[in-house]
């Protein structure tokens, strides 16, 4: 099912629709300020399990998470003062940043090294989810891994019939990956550069 939803002017039916479809497992597609993302409840592991196999990726790749802002960020992840610093800069923004989990992070979601992914996008249809559910949901690009991302709310609902609960309509956004930068012990390394802009990152050093 495709639906319009604007968090800035929420219609009640479609807004308790979305939430409901989150506390109850579902998984939604929504456009971001880089591509359509797919995402779930962040502690429904069931959920996020479902989403692994519908995109028929390793459960070796964590998915990273958005958060709705630096308040809760820090409920996630260790922020040191470097790193606020950097984050303060880009976010929001088209960037995924790569911080120390903490033990409330689902270890499902962390590396190897217990770190997690972190967006913060500049789109206010993600933000508004995050703020629906009070907290932070699952992201991960519209697309069977090793495929071709999805840009179309049509094709996502195609590709994924029967599979998918919901798909929030953003129009067609044949954007860019978001930029990828590990922040931890107060070094930045650049994993993946994307729609990002690096310049900005270095005029946070």
């Amino acid at each position: 099912m495709i639906v319009e939803w604007d968090p800035k002017r929420p219609r009640k039916k479609i807004t308790e629709l979305i939430k409901n479809t989150l506390l109850n497992g579902g998984i939604i597609a929504y456009p971001t300020d880089t591509f359509y993302g797919m995402g779930c409840d962040l502690f429904d592991i069931k959920a996020i399990r479902r989403l692994y196999q519908l995109k028929r990726l390793d459960s070796k790749k964590p998915m990273s998470i958005i958060c709705s802002d630096f308040k809760e960020i820090s409920t996630y992840a260790v922020i040191s003062d470097f790193a606020f610093n950097i984050l303060r800069g880009c976010l929001p923004g088209p960037y995924t940043f790569v911080l120390k989990a903490k033990k409330i992070m689902p270890k499902l979601l962390m590396t190897e090294k217990k770190e997690v992914g972190i967006r913060v996008p500049e789109h206010p249809v993600p933000l508004g989810l995050t703020r629906l559910l009070e907290r932070p949901i699952i992201n991960t690009s519209a697309r069977i891994a090793g495929e071709e991302i999805l840009t179309d709310p049509r094709q996502i609902e195609r590709q994924f019939k029967g599979s998918i609960d919901l798909v929030i309509d953003g129009e067609i956004i044949a954007g860019e990956p978001s930029t990828v930068i590990r922040l931890i012990d107060d070094n930045i390394e650049v994993l993946r550069e994307g729609k990002g802009s690096l310049t900005q990152l270095r005029l946070q050093e």
